[in-house]
């Protein structure tokens, strides 16, 4: 493959990049602030990006970075389980054996989320992602779940990543409520120009590229034409690229090779 063509030591533009490798962006050190106070205030947050925009890896990123002693963060990936399926996942996540009945799931994990902050001295930190796809019951379920106090606290810092969508899903008044109770909103936009420049030339550097230019300016430009500075996006175009500069035999991609390889994507 085209590791060997390019003397690469690993796979660029891959989704499985350790956390420390990741490019930092703007929009994802302004994340890394906001998700900070969040986790201060024990607070609802929201984080929304368009597909490929790299939210759920911007906010893996700030998980990864809490003290392990102080924190336990929760990641909960699919709510189309519905709410009973939520529950059971967050009590296994805690390190409970799930019951069955729901309100039997709603105080295991309310007890549970207690016992963290009380007697562990752990703070739990609850990441949902997909969340556009939560319905106006499950939403309402879930401010109930952590709200503690007579609502003047959160059991648990609950961080709701998904699509644009959601944002706009939350201004509708039947989800006042929740709306109300966000400390933070963030929405992680696409990287400009520079920032898809920089992280061409990280992407390739951390995977050992030590011959120069491997992408001319040129080429670049058309990836973010392209791809409008969606990083899954220049992945896919980047590696289609190197796939049709090993069959070329171009140690240098340049405009055309893009044409070639957005053409490739183009027609799939």
């Amino acid at each position: 493959m085209f590791q060997e063509f390019y003397g690469f030591t690993r796979v660029p533009f891959s989704r499985t990049i350790a956390t420390p490798d990741l490019f930092p962006t703007a929009g994802q050190k302004e994340l890394n602030a906001r998700l900070a106070y969040l986790v201060r205030e024990r607070g609802l947050g929201l984080v929304t990006g368009d597909i490929g925009s790299g939210k759920s890896t911007a906010v893996r990123t700030f998980a990864a970075s809490l003290d392990f002693n102080r924190y336990l963060v929760v990641y909960l990936a699919n709510p189309t389980t519905g709410m009973t399926g939520l529950y059971r996942d967050l009590v296994v996540s805690l390190g409970y054996e799930p019951p069955f009945s729901k309100p039997r799931l709603v105080t295991r994990i309310r007890s549970a989320l207690e016992e963290l902050n009380v007697t562990k001295h752990r703070a739990p930190v609850v990441v949902l992602d997909e969340a556009h796809l939560l319905t106006q019951p499950m939403l309402e379920q879930l401010r109930l779940l952590f709200s503690d106090k007579m609502d003047s606290q959160s059991l648990a810092t609950l961080v709701l990543v998904g699509h644009p969508d959601l944002r706009r899903t939350l201004h509708l008044s039947v989800h006042e409520a929740f709306n109300q109770r966000l400390a933070v909103r963030y929405h992680l936009g696409p990287l400009d120009l520079q920032e898809t420049i920089g992280y061409i030339k990280h992407q390739v550097r951390i995977a050992g590229y030590t011959a120069g230019t491997l992408f001319t300016d040129d080429a670049i430009q058309r990836i973010f034409e392209y791809t409008k500075g969606i990083p899954r996006r220049i992945n896919q175009v980047c590696t289609t690229a190197l796939m049709a500069g090993l069959i070329d035999q171009k140690q240098v991609l340049d405009e055309s090779t893009l044409r070639k390889a957005i053409a490739d994507l183009d027609h799939e």
